[in-house]
C-alpha cells in the first residue's frame, strides 16, 4: 500500500471508533439514584404585640410654657 492510502485508511478506523464510542454513549443508561424528597416546613407567624407610644413620648402641639416653631417662608 502507498502512504497516502494506509493514512487515510488510519483515519476512517479512527473515525469509525469515535462513531462507536459515541452510539455506545447513547445506549448507555446510569442507574436512577433514589430520589429523598425533602419536606421544607414553613415556620408559623407569631403574633407580636405592636407598640404603641405612650402619652409623653407623643408630640403634642400646644404645651404650657413652650413656643411651637413653625418654618417660616423664605
Amino acid at each position: 500500500m502507498s502512504r497516502n492510502v494506509t493514512i487515510v485508511v488510519i483515519i476512517l478506523i479512527l473515525v469509525v471508533i469515535a462513531g462507536y464510542l459515541v452510539w455506545l454513549r447513547g445506549q448507555y443508561q446510569p442507574p436512577q439514584a433514589p430520589s429523598v424528597q425533602v419536606e421544607q416546613s414553613t415556620p408559623t407567624p407569631s403574633v407580636s404585640p405592636v407598640p404603641e407610644a405612650t402619652k409623653s413620648a407623643t408630640p403634642s402641639s400646644t404645651q404650657k410654657g413652650t413656643k411651637v416653631s413653625t418654618p417660616s417662608a423664605r
